[in-house]
């Protein structure tokens, strides 16, 4: 993680072990090219409006993607709901013309799961499609061998997946949440799962946004130790971390890389404005061309919170 300071040399931050680990991570766990329950789901998708039909009628992307409807033929109007019926609530999500003259609408889904829509003037005709926007989310693998975990830090986000695999023929392990087996520390609290040539696999989300300790029962006079850093959503650019991009949060990143003003919530992640992997002035220009003159675009996570996939030494730590 490299933060630039004019007229000085880059210097890696105050988080530098937990940043190189970051890296590493990235290049060890599985799924980083994409959301494992997501398979070849996209982040754009597109209907066809025909006269009176649509195709196709079902479409599937993840979290954060676009859907277009392009015209054909005919004068549609795309509604969200599954009829004009007053108790459907349609058109509360979305609602657009589609024809000769508007010859495409889009809608961003960051919300997932499952989205009907209709055809506002062909109605009986057209039938009811739906949107099935698939969650972000991972799942990242920790090997168990040779005594120890592979990677020992795993960074992840929020409502990703750890997937502990035991390697063939590796010894007797144990997958057990806590610091240790002292009682004090609470062990087991969370999981503690065999890890072995019977039970080779075992999956645990993370919900909250912390740090978690685990050990092997077995092999814990061996230091077979691991931890689990669940960073947090995030809204790329929002660097004073207030919920939304504007003018202080350049002022904010200004003050931080020229005054050394501390980073405000420990989430440099969220200043990387332009998904450059660094974090230093150019954001801040992109954030105020953003802002003042447009035709610059935040890559996501924007407009609305989510993980940053980009495999930098970037962090949103809990």
């Amino acid at each position: 993680m490299i933060l630039i300071f004019p007229g000085k040399s880059p210097g890696t931050s105050k988080l530098g072990p937990l940043a190189s680990a970051a890296l590493l991570t990235g290049l060890l766990v599985a799924g980083w090219t994409g959301p494992a329950s997501a398979g070849d789901a996209q982040e754009e998708a597109s209907v066809r409006m025909f006269e009176q039909a649509f195709l196709p009628t079902q479409v599937t992307i993840i979290n954060g993607g676009t859907v277009t409807w392009e015209w054909r033929d005919g004068d549609h109007v795309v509604t969200s709901g599954q009829s004009s019926s007053a108790e459907d609530n349609p058109g509360a999500l979305f609602e657009g013309a589609v024809d000769a003259t508007n010859p495409s609408f889009s809608f961003r889904f960051d919300i997932p799961g499952n989205y009907p829509f209709f055809d506002g003037l062909n109605e009986q005709s057209g039938g009811v499609g739906t949107v099935t926007v698939l969650s972000d989310a991972i799942t990242a693998l920790v090997k168990v061998v040779d005594n120890a975990y592979i990677p020992e830090d795993a960074f992840v986000f929020e409502g990703d997946t750890i997937h502990w695999r035991h390697d063939p023929n590796e010894a007797f392990h144990t997958v057990t949440s806590g610091r240790s087996s002292d009682p004090a520390d609470n062990p087991g609290a969370l999981f503690d799962e065999e890890s072995s040539d019977a039970r080779p696999n075992f999956f645990y989300t993370f919900e909250d946004p912390m740090i978690y300790d685990y050990f092997c029962r077995p092999h814990e006079h061996l230091d077979m130790i691991g931890r689990v850093i669940v960073q947090r959503y995030f809204i790329r650019g929002d660097y004073d971390l207030n919920g939304d991009v504007d003018f202080s949060d350049a002022i904010t990143l200004l003050k931080t890389i020229f005054l050394g003003d501390p980073e405000p919530g420990n989430c440099r992640d969220a200043g990387d404005a332009d998904d450059s992997g660094l974090t230093d002035f150019s954001d801040a220009i992109h954030i105020l061309t953003f802002e003042l003159l447009g035709g610059v675009e935040i890559p996501k996570p924007f407009p609305a919170p989510g993980p940053d996939r980009t495999e930098d030494e970037l962090l949103c730590l809990p």
